[in-house]
C-alpha cells in the first residue's frame, strides 16, 4: 500500500542551507523513504525566474499559493503549509481540494512568540522597532497566522511554549496540536565523542544570523566582559548572513583579533567548522526550534543557552549544559569563565550533550508526521469542502 501524496509549502526559497527549507527537506527526503510521494511548493515555484526575494514576496505568497491550490490542490491527500500562508484557500472553502484530504499548518516557530518577546525587548530598549513593524509582521501578519491555525485540520508546532500560547491565547484547541521535534541530518550522526583538546584558549563558537532576536547585543557584551575579565577565549561566529567586516565592527577593537567570521556555508561543513570548538553560546531571544543548538551538541559542544526553542528539553541544567536567562549577560559571562576554569566538567557537559540529542532521527520524525497524517485523513471531510476523488494511500 503506497504512501499518501503530500505537498509542503513554505514561504522561503527551497534551499537545503537554509533552516525552515532545509528541516522541510529533510522530513520530506525521509517521507519518501516511507513510500509517500513528496512535492514541494516555494518561492521559486510561486514567483519563478526571480533570484532575489523580498519582505513583499512573502506578502504576497498566500495569495499566489492560494491560486496555486484552487487549480492543483486535487493532486494531493495531504497539504502541510507554513502557518500564515493557506488561510485565504481555506476561507474560500479549499477549492479543488479532493474530498478526502487533510490540511496541515506547519510553524517553524510561532510568530506571536517571537512578537510578544520583540515587543518586551523594545519596551526595554534592547531592539528598536520600525514605525511599519505594527502595520505587517507585528499586526496583520499576526492574524494571518492564527487564521491558518483555526483552520486547518492539525497544526504542528516545534515546542512546548509555542502549543501553550496557541492554546491558552489563540484558542486552538489541543486535540488538534502535535507537538513535532526535527531530526539530525546525516553529517551529525555518528561523530567521534569529544576529546580533551590541548590547554590553551576556550575555545567559543556562536551559530546564527547577525540579528538582534539571535542575542547578537549580548554576545558582544559577553565577549567584552570576558576580555576585561582576563579570560582567554576565541569565538567563532558561523552563520552570520553579513560580511566580516560588519560583524567585527559590532565589537571592541580589542576583542576583534580573537574573532573568526564565517557569513555563510553549506549545511553538511558546520561539523568541521566546530570541530575544535569545545562550548556554544546560544543566546537567543526567541526560537521556533534551534537546530544550530542541536547540531552543536551533536558535534560534542557545551550548550550555554537561554530557555528558549527546544533547549529546555534538551538542554539538562547542570548536566548537558546551562540554561540561563535571557539577556542576562553577567551570567553567560560568568559561565563562561567558569568552564574555562573547570575543563574537566566542561568536557562532562561535551560528553553529556552529545549523548543527549543522538537519537534524534528523522526516520523517528517522519514515522510521528505520518502518523499525523493518516489520523486527520481518517476524519472524512463533507461535500462543501471538496469534490471529487478520495485519495489512496
Amino acid at each position: 500500500m503506497s504512501g499518501p501524496r503530500v505537498l509542503f509549502a513554505i514561504h522561503h526559497p527551497l534551499d537545503p542551507n537554509l533552516g525552515a527549507p532545509g528541516v522541510t527537506l529533510a522530513l520530506g527526503n525521509a517521507l519518501v523513504s516511507l513510500g509517500c510521494e513528496v512535492f514541494y511548493y516555494g518561492f521559486g515555484e510561486a514567483f519563478p525566474g526571480v533570484t532575489s526575494h523580498s519582505a513583499w514576496h512573502s506578502v504576497r505568497f498566500p495569495w499566489v499559493l492560494s491560486a496555486w491550490l484552487a487549480r492543483n490542490a486535487g493532486r494531493f491527500d495531504v497539504l502541510d503549509i507554513t502557518t500564515g500562508d493557506c488561510w485565504p484557500w481555506a476561507r474560500m472553502g479549499r477549492p479543488g481540494a479532493r474530498r478526502r484530504h487533510a490540511l496541515l499548518t506547519r510553524s517553524h516557530g510561532l510568530e506571536h512568540v517571537v512578537s510578544e518577546q520583540l515587543r518586551e525587548d523594545a519596551h526595554s530598549g534592547r531592539a528598536d522597532l520600525s514605525w511599519k513593524y505594527p502595520l505587517y509582521h507585528g499586526g496583520f501578519r499576526l492574524w494571518e497566522v492564527r487564521q491558518s491555525l483555526l483552520m486547518a485540520d492539525r497544526v504542528v508546532l516545534l515546542n512546548a511554549k509555542d502549543r501553550d500560547y496557541a492554546q491558552q491565547h489563540l484558542g486552538i484547541p489541543a486535540s488538534r496540536i502535535a507537538l513535532i521535534r526535527h531530526g539530525l541530518s546525516e553529517p551529525f550522526r555518528a561523530l567521534p565523542p569529544p576529546e580533551s583538546l590541548a590547554e590553551g584558549p576556550l575555545r567559543l563558537a556562536f551559530v546564527g544570523t547577525w540579528i538582534q532576536r539571535k542575542g547578537r547585543e549580548d554576545l558582544v557584551a559577553v565577549a567584552q566582559a570576558l576580555y576585561e575579565q582576563g579570560v582567554r577565549f576565541s569565538l567563532s561566529l558561523l552563520g552570520t548572513g553579513t560580511s566580516e567586516a560588519e560583524v567585527l565592527s559590532a565589537f571592541p577593537a580589542a576583542v576583534r583579533e580573537r574573532l573568526r567570521v564565517v557569513p555563510g556555508y553549506r549545511h553538511a561543513e558546520l561539523p568541521s567548522l566546530l570541530r575544535e570548538h569545545e562550548v556554544l553560546l546560544f543566546p537567543s531571544h526567541a526560537e521556533g526550534y534551534g537546530m544550530a543548538l542541536v547540531e552543536a551538541m551533536a558535534c560534542g559542544l557545551a550548550p550555554l543557552s537561554t530557555p528558549v526553542g527546544v533547549a529546555p528539553e534538551v538542554v539538562r541544567e547542570g548536566e548537558t549544559g546551562r540554561l540561563l536567562p535571557v539577556g542576562n549577560v553577567p551570567a553567560f559571562t560568568a559561565a563562561v569563565r567558569a568552564l574555562a576554569e573547570d575543563r574537566r566538567r566542561l568536557l562532562e557537559f561535551r560528553r553529556a550533550a552529545q549523548t543527549a540529542v543522538q537519537g534524534m532521527t528523522w526516520r523517528d520524525v517522519a514515522l510521528r508526521t505520518l502518523r499525523l497524517y493518516e489520523s486527520a485523513l481518517q476524519e472524512e471531510r463533507g461535500q462543501a469542502d471538496g469534490p471529487h476523488e478520495v485519495g489512496r494511500f
